[in-house]
C-alpha cells in the first residue's frame, strides 16, 4: 500500500500538486508545469498591501498567479528540499532554485547523459520483473535519454 500511497503523491491530484521524487526531477517538472496551469484558471485568496480596486486587472492576475504557483511549488517539494531553497520569495527564484538543487551545473547534465546512455548500452530484464514492469522501465529509460537530447 505505501507504494500507492508513495505514486499518487509523486501523481498529485485535483488539489494536491505532485511532489517531487528526487531520483526523478525531470517527469516531476513536467507535471508540475501542467499542474500550476491548470490551476491557474481557479481563484486564489490572496492578502496584499493594496485593495482589487487600486490594482489594473492585469496587476491582479500576475499577483494571483505568482502566489499561487509560488504555493503549489512549495507544497509540491519535500521538506528537506524546501528548506534548503533559502526561502525565496517569487516563483522564479524557487523554481531556479530548485532547478539548480536538482540538475546542478553543465557538468551533472554531461554526467546524467553518460549514464542513461550507459543504462542503455547494459538495459536487461531483471529475473522477477514481469513485462509490463520491464517495458515500463525501458519507456522511462528512453524518455530521459529523449529529454536530455531535446533540452541540449
Amino acid at each position: 500500500m505505501a507504494t500507492n500511497d508513495k505514486e499518487s503523491s509523486a501523481a498529485g491530484t485535483d488539489n494536491h500538486p505532485p511532489m517531487l521524487e528526487e531520483s526523478d526531477f525531470e517527469s516531476w517538472k513536467i507535471r508540475i508545469e501542467r499542474y500550476i496551469h491548470g490551476e491557474g484558471e481557479q481563484q486564489t485568496q490572496v492578502t496584499r498591501e493594496k485593495t482589487d480596486e487600486e490594482f489594473i486587472e492585469a496587476e491582479n492576475n500576475k499577483k494571483r498567479a505568482d502566489i499561487q504557483a509560488t504555493n503549489i511549488l512549495s507544497q509540491g517539494l519535500p521538506r528537506h528540499i524546501f528548506s534548503t531553497l533559502n526561502q525565496p520569495d517569487t516563483k522564479k527564484e524557487i523554481w531556479e532554485n530548485v532547478e539548480l538543487v536538482m540538475q546542478g551545473s553543465g557538468l551533472t547534465e554531461q554526467q546524467k547523459k553518460e549514464t542513461l546512455f550507459d543504462q542503455y548500452e547494459r538495459f536487461w530484464a531483471d529475473g522477477n520483473e514481469s513485462i509490463h514492469e520491464y517495458f515500463v522501465r525501458f519507456h522511462k529509460l528512453i524518455n530521459d535519454i529523449k529529454y536530455l537530447k531535446w533540452k541540449s
